[in-house]
């Protein structure tokens, strides 16, 4: 079991070190593209002032569009998800995280991570309402039972013994995981 845990936070690593280094392998070509476009504009207008002026503000408009296209990518689906996972709080637990096609890869795998502890909730949640409903309608039998008269005290056994059976916990559920997951 360990080792599997420790395969798999080497893969999600594995998966952000991949991303890190597309951004950093995006900015060096952007750079060393701006740097031949300024060695060529310094042998047309020379060298001084104007080509600072150029270079400086070439290097700005770089780093703002690859800070902006990189953190949307990265950061910009943390908003939607944000949103989801409200809805989600609401009571909307039938709904999962979705996930762009142009996400990266480790927020990705963070999605399907949530949606499995959704899907998990969600079973835990429609088990609780069954719960409820059979021990409820066990209660009213009970009732019913009482209110016809009085009632022998092995029906009523009867009756406690199937309200018993129903707190059991089901095959493959222990209290600590009643999601059976």
């Amino acid at each position: 079991m360990s080792k599997k845990i420790i395969r798999q936070k080497y893969f999600i690593s594995r998966e952000l070190r991949i991303s890190i280094a597309l951004i950093i392998l995006w900015s060096l070509l952007v750079t060393a593209l701006f740097t031949y476009f300024a060695r060529e504009l310094s042998g047309k207008i020379g060298h001084g002032t104007p080509l600072f002026i150029i270079v400086m503000l070439g290097y700005v408009l770089i780093i703002v569009v690859l800070t902006m296209m990189f953190s949307h990518r990265l950061i910009g689906p943390f908003e939607r998800l944000n949103t989801e996972m409200r809805l989600i709080r609401s009571g909307e637990y039938h709904r999962r995280l979705g996930v762009r096609k142009n996400d990266d890869i480790y927020i990705r795998s963070f999605i399907k991570e949530v949606n499995m502890i959704l899907e998990a909730c969600e079973k835990e949640q429609q088990y609780k309402k069954e719960l409820i409903r059979n021990i409820d309608s066990e209660l009213m039998n009970i009732i019913a039972l009482i209110e016809e008269g009085e009632p022998s005290k092995d029906k009523m056994r009867e009756r406690v013994l199937a309200i018993h059976k129903k707190l059991k916990w089901p095959e493959g559920k222990t209290q600590g995981n009643q999601s059976g997951v």
